[in-house]
């Protein structure tokens, strides 16, 4: 069946096992974390005198990393142990970004770049495990629930993070908090039990033509991939950029610790059920909808700020985008789950992992750049006309007939 799950349904108590559960637990630490530490980097940056392009530059030097290991890193988790490799990068993850603490610019750069290796190694092995226990029918609600911790983490911890920041006059305190619930979720990484790899089946004999680029980048996984590059383009705009536009318009930086949680909220009240509806609804609606929902938060921040005040605009134009990705994100990461073979799952979830961290990474220099040159409007211009593409792409894409069958 095309653009929706397959077969009859399961149980619906089936899903929240105890290995998935501390899957939750291990993602909502992590990604909180992460939070932090993206929403204090742009100030610190900021505060040492960069600009717009210099966050974007920093935000980069985070996402170069997966395009030279991620691809590396799925492939081992298909032959190798997918526990250390969840371990060590959980593990590197949480000490690196202690190093932020030292002086210069330059060594935020060197500290994130270091940084998105060790999450590369980690990002990659964590959604690989949610893939291996998502029962087959229901994708999408798994990786619903799987992304509801990221979001639950951005709801609480950016906010607590900038308010740290400005009450102790510097990046020490929430930097310190990063670490210790990085360090908490790699001790939760010891109880967690893997599954060994799928073995190879004796039906797979193409594998044996694969070239080196084909089995590290899943070739079932590329145009799911491509999808998500374009439709998370303007996460950043959200995620990276709110100190900048802060300062662009002149308000304190006090008015983050609201706006992070706002944007939050719409990824905590909506990931736990958009990807329910994703299944329900197939593949290609849940697209079109989630672009719809994008394009109306991009339209919204460009409100003359002569009618609504300008945070209040990219407050409410954030939430709507928040939810946007509630529905594109499950729905991609089910879309790469149904089309690879299951014993090369990992290779699958490297390659569309790379779709966030090449759209974040070309992103943020665009946007920069884009910034500094033009301003905030011609920002989100171009970011809703990347959302109209995704409309585009994924009426052509995931038409009847066009998408192929699960093949494993």
């Amino acid at each position: 069946m095309i653009g929706g799950s397959q077969g009859a349904p399961f149980a619906r108590g089936s899903l929240l096992t105890w290995s998935f559960k501390l899957i939750l637990a291990i993602s909502f630490l992590a990604f909180g974390m992460e939070a932090i530490v993206r929403a204090i980097v742009p100030l610190v940056v900021l505060e040492r005198g960069g600009d717009a392009v210099t966050v974007g530059l920093v935000a980069t030097a985070y996402s170069i990393p997966s395009l030279l290991f991620r691809p590396l890193v799925g492939s081992l988790i298909d032959t190798w142990r997918h526990r250390l490799l969840l371990r060590g990068g959980m593990l590197s993850s949480a000490i690196i970004p202690a190093f932020l603490l030292l002086p210069d610019i330059v060594t935020i750069a060197v500290v994130r770049f270091l940084t998105g290796i060790g999450w590369g190694f980690f990002s990659v092995s964590n959604h690989s495990l949610m893939a291996k226990l998502a029962p087959a029918h229901r994708r999408a609600e798994a990786s619903g629930i799987f992304m509801s911790m990221p979001a639950l983490g951005q709801l609480l911890l950016p906010g607590i993070a900038v308010a740290l920041y400005t009450l102790t006059g510097g990046p020490a305190v929430p930097i310190l908090v990063a670490v210790l619930l990085g360090l908490g979720a790699w001790l939760i990484t010891l109880r967690v039990d893997v599954p060994a790899p799928a073995p190879t089946p004796a039906s797979a004999p193409g594998d044996e033509k694969l070239t080196l680029i084909q089995r590290l980048v899943e070739p079932s996984a590329v145009t799911a991939t491509g999808l998500l590059v374009v439709s998370f383009s303007s996460w950043s705009i959200f995620t990276v950029f709110p100190p900048v536009y802060a300062q662009h318009v002149g308000a304190p930086v006090e008015v983050l610790i609201i706006y992070y949680p706002i944007f939050g909220l719409a990824q905590t009240i909506s990931q736990p059920f958009f990807g329910r509806f994703a299944d329900a609804m197939g593949r290609m609606r849940s697209m079109l909808l989630g672009s719809v929902l994008g394009l109306a938060g991009l339209l919204v921040a460009l409100v003359p700020m002569e009618l609504v005040p300008p945070m209040v605009t990219f407050s409410i134009g954030a939430f709507l985008y928040g939810l946007s990705q509630s529905l594109i994100n499950p729905t991609i990461s089910a879309l790469v789950m149904e089309r690879a073979p299951k014993h090369r799952m990992g290779s699958a979830m490297a390659t569309y992992s790379i779709g966030y961290q090449l759209a974040t990474g070309i992103s943020s220099i665009a946007w920069g750049a884009i910034i500094t040159s033009f301003g905030f409007t011609w920002l989100f211009v171009v970011a809703a006309a990347m959302q109209i593409l995704t409309m585009v792409l994924s009426r052509r894409i995931l038409a009847p007939g066009r998408w192929l069958e699960p093949t494993g």
